[in-house]
């Protein structure tokens, strides 16, 4: 071998150091970021011998980069609704809570009770009402936190649908520097960690599939095989709060649909303004419906259209007024005594005109076993019919709290999974410090060979250049 190829040799042999130094360098910098593709340069050996840098290679397993994402939006659907439905179901409380809808039905039909054995008790007449207004109160305020709950959801669901788009015309973007960037460049590699990133943050909100064509480009599919975004062209999604369907490109990507999404934040956000909150809805109103007409079917006293104990805002109750009832049933001024009413009609009936007889247990009685009967709710409560209202109120509250208690269980499974999942994909393409520290050595002691080999080369010439 001649000098000068040796020279040559000698200094690619530098170059490539220096740039595999810099690489090592590069990977230990972002150790600590996950979207990050662990660096390597790819080498092609010359005529000659010298070994050349031609390009990157960016670590990358994608099927655990689809496997970690699968989980990550299964864990947030899960996270979104038990998170969504936390306030509410803790204001529910459990069936022996102090401040349930059980709770508070109980207290009312003890004080009844205690009533019916001694009807002229005026301390007795106040305690039943003071109970009765707590029932009425304690659905209000159930009613309201629905409401609230609702809102709050719609409002999430905007605030994905925004993040959603944003991310997806990020795809879109990347897409179009990637088809510009050069194959096994930096700059590729770059765009690609943006891209695993852009990718991990999308499929917390919603699941999704994808395709790569032969430049990199990718496109993002719905897991039914809508198109979102096609190279550089976006299909934002939208969401009608009307009828309660996700579109993209004009096709409906609700959930359940054959192109829907099924599951990520967003999904869970729409699952519960769509299904859980208005069959929660429903139960909570058909719970007030019936104490409604309880005890407008148990008083003698009332005549076709007449108010009784509870009410409807005032009213007697309007089937054509179900929706929200919770949130309106009050107690008849007919029986509080700062607004007019007598405590008296707790043992006459609401439409007594005069006091009855002090001891007179009838209408208590008929209010006992109204509170006692069984009743028949709407099927689409979930809930069986002909039980009671005591049972009821149970299914309800254990119905309710399960959905939370369902959601939250599979969410802390869900965490365990995908953490595990994330460590091996980041085991598998992420950086491994000791793993760098090791090239840094080895990197030392190329270096080293190369720079020996350069000082050798420069004194053989500087003896024959001295002997010319």
């Amino acid at each position: 071998m001649s000098i000068i190829n040796a020279f040559n040799i000698s200094r690619t042999g530098l170059s490539a150091t220096s740039q595999w130094a810099e690489m090592v360098s590069g990977n230990i910098a972002n150790a600590d970021n996950e979207s990050y593709g662990r660096r390597s340069l790819t080498r092609e050996t010359m005529a000659g011998g010298a070994a050349v840098a031609i390009g990157v290679r960016r670590e990358s397993d994608e099927a655990l980069n689809r496997m970690y994402r699968e989980e990550l939006a299964k864990l947030e659907r899960q996270e979104a609704i038990a998170s969504g439905l936390t306030a509410y179901t803790s204001l529910l409380g459990g069936l022996g809570e102090s401040g349930s809808p059980v709770q508070r039905l109980n207290e009312l039909q003890d004080n009844f009770d205690l009533l019916f054995n001694d009807p002229s008790n005026v301390a007795g007449q106040q305690g039943t009402l003071t109970a009765a207004q707590s029932l009425a109160s304690g659905l209000n305020t159930l009613s309201d936190e629905l409401d609230i709950t609702s809102k709050e959801t719609r409002d999430a669901i905007g605030a994905d649908l925004t993040q959603v788009n944003d991310l997806m015309t990020k795809v879109s973007g990347l897409n179009r520097r990637i088809a510009q960037a050069s194959p096994d460049s930096e700059l590729m590699a770059t765009l690609q960690d943006q891209m695993s990133e852009t990718l991990n943050a999308l499929a917390g909100y919603m699941d999704f599939r994808t395709d790569t064509d032969n430049t990199g480009q990718i496109d993002l599919l719905t897991p039914g095989g809508l198109r979102l975004v096609e190279g550089e062209t976006v299909y934002p999604i939208s969401y009608t709060v009307g009828d309660g369907t996700l579109r993209a490109d004009g096709a409906d990507i609700s959930p359940g649909t054959t192109n829907g999404l099924s599951e990520g934040r967003l999904v869970g956000h729409v699952e519960l303004l769509n299904d859980t909150l208005p069959q929660m809805r429903l139960q909570l109103d058909e719970f007030a419906r019936t104490v409604i007409e309880t005890f407008e079917d148990a008083d003698a006293t009332l005549t076709p259209g007449d108010a009784g104990l509870f009410t409807d805002d005032g009213l007697a109750y309007d089937p054509a007024q179900l929706t929200g009832l919770a949130g309106r049933i009050a107690v008849n001024t007919a029986v509080m005594p700062d607004q007019g009413g007598a405590l008296w009609r707790l043992r006459d009936g609401i439409g007594a005109t005069a006091p009855g007889s002090a001891s007179s247990t009838a209408q208590i009685g008929a209010f006992i076993d109204g509170m006692n009967a069984q009743h028949s709710f709407d099927g689409a409560t979930g809930i069986s019919s002909d039980i009671t209202l005591t049972e009821y109120g149970a299914a309800m509250i254990a119905q309710q709290q399960n959905i939370r208690a369902e959601a939250s269980d599979q969410q802390q499974a869900l965490v365990a999974s995908t953490s595990s999942i994330d460590a091996a994909r980041l085991n598998a393409q992420g950086v491994n410090i000791d793993d760098e520290l090791q090239q840094l050595l080895l990197i030392e002691k190329t270096y080293a060979a190369n720079s020996q080999v350069v000082s050798t080369l420069s004194q053989m010439l500087d003896v024959l250049l001295a002997a010319v």
